[in-house]
């Protein structure tokens, strides 16, 4: 077990010496993703493996701190540049991806407080700051959808919309985890809704953009963001579970929601999967890396943190059952999806890609 930690970390330290940002190349705007996904491992997989860990979560902690100070310094650099805003800002779209730097921020200070308390003033202080982030996120937001409305521009909408609600409930379940009080409750019940108001306007976004989706369109047309459709639900569901903002019965039904979108969603992964690989070759169908694929790995983390801390003590005994198989064959799926995500990105970023491409050009 050790070995695989040591291997992330290798790998995470790899993804700095091997930074864009190092390259002198475009960030993309989903870097954040990396962050929410090893960030949601970390809290919702390290406590249910049950063996001594400190060493492990300390480095990688401080790995995730570090990668999330270099997202910080290439973005400032780009403003600086006077790139910022055309790269990130002007799509209507793909600015939506700004919506991970808000919950990449919300879920490392719930990894650093989860393994350092004491510091809680300082990580109350950048929550506070990345509240002002998502306000400004949300302004974008509305501004995009006017656009997207406005303009009928349909035919691009893809998962990263949901990101308008995973901001959202990434600062709820922060805040209330690092406070406890009727007020905030009040409030998250407020939030949460709002959260929710956005998921569903995304999902009406989609449903009018899957009417124009063709069978043919799977093999390109289908983005690895469409998980976070149901990832979206998830973490509103624990969202909903850390603030205590709603019944249980509320919540039943949120999970119930995600459990079928997931099923759905990943259904047609599957296809998309087995249509790629009969179309092309190995490499070209499942062996190519993108940083959106790191919403795979955040969105089974949120639905597997959810299903562990839903209550289903007056449900029916088949949720009982299934919470029982998700737990106990979540992990081993979680670790798998990591491995093979850090395989295509080690496939992607050491040295020897670049060494093939020059012998190619040479050749």
């Amino acid at each position: 077990m050790y070995r695989l930690f040591f291997g992330l970390l290798l790998f995470l330290l790899l993804l700095i010496i091997k930074s864009p940002l190092f390259r002198g190349t475009r960030i993309d705007a989903s870097y954040g993703a990396m962050i929410m996904a090893i960030g949601i491992f970390s809290i919702g997989v390290f406590p249910q493996l049950h063996i001594p860990l400190v060493l492990p979560s300390y480095l990688i902690d401080a790995v995730l701190f570090f990668i999330w100070l270099f997202l910080i310094f290439s973005f400032m650099k780009a403003a600086l540049r006077g790139v910022f805003r055309k790269r990130y800002l002007t799509h209507p779209v793909q600015s939506f991806a700004v919506g991970t730097w808000v919950a990449a921020t919300s879920i490392l200070c719930l990894v650093l407080f989860h393994q350092f308390p004491f510091l809680q003033p300082v990580i109350f202080t950048v929550a506070l700051l990345n509240t002002g982030l998502w306000a400004f996120y949300m302004v974008l937001c509305l501004k995009s959808y006017k656009v997207i409305l406005s303009a009928k521009y349909y035919t691009r909408i893809h998962g990263i919309v949901f990101l308008s609600t995973v901001s959202t409930q990434s600062l709820v379940i922060l805040f209330n985890t690092l406070f406890q009080t009727t007020v905030l409750q009040l409030l998250s019940r407020f939030v949460i809704a709002g959260g929710l108001s956005l998921y569903f306007l995304n999902l009406v976004l989609v449903i009018i953009r899957f009417q124009r989706f063709r069978r043919g369109d799977i093999l390109d047309g289908w983005k690895n963001t469409n998980c976070i459709i149901h990832g979206a639900m998830s973490i509103s569901g624990i969202a909903a579970i850390v603030s205590g903002a709603f019944t249980r019965e509320v919540i039943l039904v949120m999970w119930i929601w995600a459990a079928l979108l997931f099923f759905i969603i990943e259904s047609i992964e599957l296809w998309r999967m087995a249509a790629r690989l009969q179309a092309y070759s190995l490499h070209e169908a499942i062996g190519r890396y993108h940083v959106s694929q790191w919403a795979r790995n955040f969105t089974f983390g949120t639905f597997y943190m959810f299903t562990i801390h839903i209550d289903f003590t007056h449900a029916p005994a088949p949720f009982v059952m299934v919470q029982q198989l998700i737990v106990q064959s979540g992990i081993p799926v979680l670790i798998l999806l990591l491995l093979a995500e850090c395989m295509l990105f080690f496939k992607d970023s050491l040295p020897w890609s670049e060494s093939r491409d020059h012998v190619k050009q040479r050749a």
